[in-house]
């Protein structure tokens, strides 16, 4: 989206152009649904159209968590390799094209609610590969609109493809972001180079390799090393591929020397035990400093756990390859937003790093991995048989004919399946195969054609279920809420959005009382419930500590204040769109229960009053 009143010329002579978004290519998460436009990824296409309104607003992207809560939830991940993890670490991403390619001298972020979470912006150089234009911590900003336009780096190519990422975990409600404009010059002022990587200028400098000690206990060869390190420059970004590995260890230089310092007095289990809490850039440092160095850091113990979503702008087949030397005891892995191109990763390759590393593999997270296709499923089911954890957020590829193959594995204990294609056929042999199955998250799977029937599974095989999410699946009625009562050791449901339960009967009783273990209850946007019922889970369920009631017109603040009353360990309530919740109840609230926070969004526009419940 374009037009000719927005070129401009910039003081050397060549004619700039701001452009807005034409394309959504990814994204990791979104508040709306497939059926509709509103808070979706999409929103963030064209020029502003809330901007400068400062508030809640349909029209604007909006992901789907904030704040610290869905991290102090009973569903929480725990950290794999968590080392591995930058400063800043990234928890959302989008990526967004535009219809010109130019090179950018700016990019402009419309945030029109709770502002501060934009912490990187990359480019794609049109070789799949991409080079940081910015990165930063997340800012706490006030209240009022702001158009983010952080200092970019220069860059020697055209392009029309970024990807912002996102770290909200300080905000205190949702971000939402109305549109995004590129403003660049229409030719590079120098010739295009073809592949960068990262900028990573602070760490592409890698230390000089001393020499190393003649023991020959740790004895490699040159070639061994060349190859180790010539592939290990391709996926961390403090390997420089100038400096040739044959000049870092010099063989001849080492007779009768020792180089490890105090290092040399200790066994090799200390000097493993201090580099198994060391992050894989680190890891590959030591790797370079000598020969006994480079066996014990490159030994298999440390690549139990391998975390490399941090790199995803790194990792390719060829990284795969290079990691599966390591890789003999591998148990957890983590792949999440890797393979971005459809170069990056193939099927294939995939493929073959689990047949040759994946035996012992029990956790594996390939969210937004586009390369995940049903073969990959089936290699996966085929090899991992002690598999508990398996997430594929957005992979959206897959089919039936891929996910029937995970009926095969029995040790399941999580599932996350958000936004995929998975139906109802298949998902039930899972879950009969899976009696540990803990957590399972459906949100966003619109293929299901009835999650009556998926609750009903769920009450009567997975009777270990700890956490369900059936956020916007609108098949789910009042009669799989009754199944689900036979988990009773639920402790956190999140049916916000399920329309089909928005005139529950009694089905909320049953819950209460079938479930008392429950500690975090979302029920977004039920437009059918009344105070009624709520006082079940008030009566029956005192663990409680969030509660999502966001949209709820037929709610009173009777209820509210019982529940601020009653539940002791409250400490997350979000009554924003409660038409019969005033404002003033809610300041008074905050002042007498100062150790729960209450959430109350709002629209800045008058003409715009508690539209949010209306939107899907």
């Amino acid at each position: 989206m374009y037009s000719k009143d927005r070129k401009t010329a910039t003081p050397d002579g060549n004619a700039s152009l701001k452009q807005y978004v034409t394309d959504v290519r990814s994204f990791s998460s979104q508040y709306g649904s497939e059926i509709s436009i509103s808070y979706t990824a999409y929103n963030i296409c064209g020029k502003p159209s809330k901007y400068p309104a400062y508030g809640d607003f349909p029209q604007t992207f909006v992901m789907r968590t904030y704040g610290k809560w869905w991290d102090e939830a009973p569903s929480r991940r725990i950290a794999i390799m968590p080392q591995n993890n930058r400063d800043v670490k990234s928890q959302d991403y989008i990526d967004i094209s535009f219809d010109r390619k130019v090179r950018p001298l700016s990019v402009d972020i419309y945030e029109t609610y709770h502002p501060g979470s934009v912490v990187r912006i990359w480019a794609s150089d049109g070789f799949e590969k991409w080079k940081l234009l910015w990165e930063g911590p997340p800012q706490v900003r006030d209240h009022m609109p702001n158009i983010f336009s952080p200092p970019i780096n220069k860059i020697n190519f055209c392009t029309n493809l970024l990807r912002l990422e996102f770290n909200h975990s300080h905000l205190d409600y949702y971000t939402e972001i109305d549109a995004v404009s590129m403003t660049g010059t229409l030719e590079p002022t120098e010739p295009v180079i073809s592949h960068f990587v990262c900028d990573a200028s602070e760490h592409c400098k890698p230390p000089e390799c001393e020499e190393e000690s003649n023991s020959s206990e740790h004895k490699v060869s040159n070639a061994q090393l060349n190859n180790e390190n010539s592939a290990s420059s391709a996926i961390l970004p403090n390997c420089s591929k100038s400096e040739s590995p044959s000049e870092s260890i010099d063989e001849s230089s080492a007779v009768g020397k020792n180089i490890n310092g105090a290092f040399a007095i200790l066994p090799d289990e200390s000097v493993l035990k201090i580099f198994s809490f060391l992050d894989l850039v680190s890891l590959n440092r030591c790797a370079r400093v000598n020969r006994p160095f480079n066996a014990l850091a490159t030994d298999s113990l440390l690549y139990a756990s391998i975390n490399l979503k941090p790199y995803w702008y790194l990792i390719s087949s060829d990284s795969l390859n290079y990691l599966s030397l390591r890789c003999k005891y591998l148990q957890k892995l983590d792949l999440s937003w890797c393979g971005s191109f459809p170069s990056d990763i193939s099927p294939q390759n995939f493929c073959k790093f689990i047949q040759s590393c994946g035996k012992l593999l029990t956790h594996i997270r390939l969210d937004c991995c586009r390369f995940v296709c049903n073969c990959c499923i089936e290699t996966i089911s085929r090899v991992c048989q002690n598999l508990t954890e398996l997430t594929l957020q957005n992979c959206i590829e897959l089919s039936e004919r891929g996910f029937v193959h995970l009926a095969t594995l029995n040790c399941l204990e999580r599932l996350d399946v958000y936004r995929t294609n998975i139906e109802s056929s298949a998902l039930i042999a899972i879950l009969k195969a899976s009696p540990r199955l803990k957590h399972i998250n459906l949100g966003s799977c619109r293929a299901i054609s009835t999650m009556d029937g998926i609750a009903e599974v769920l009450g009567t095989y997975n009777k270990k279920l700890i956490s369900v999410d059936f956020w916007k699946t609108y098949s789910l009625t009042p009669k799989g809420i009754k199944y689900l009562s036979q988990c009773n050791l639920l402790e956190e449901i999140d049916i916000g959005w399920c329309l089909g339960v928005s005139i529950p009967g009694d089905c909320f009783l049953a819950l209460a009382m079938g479930c008392p273990r429950l500690r975090k209850l979302f029920m977004g946007t039920l437009r059918g419930i009344n105070d009624r019922d709520l006082y079940p889970f008030i009566n029956n369920c005192p663990d409680l500590e969030q509660i999502d009631l966001l949209g709820n017109r037929g709610i009173t603040s009777d209820v509210c204040f019982s529940i601020l009353k009653s539940c002791k360990r409250l400490r997350f309530l979000d009554v924003s769109f409660c038409e019969q919740v005033s404002d003033s109840e809610v300041q008074e609230w905050k002042k007498k229960f100062p150790h729960v926070d209450i959430k109350r969004s709002f629209q800045s526009e008058p003409e715009c009053t508690c539209a949010f419940p209306n939107h899907y």
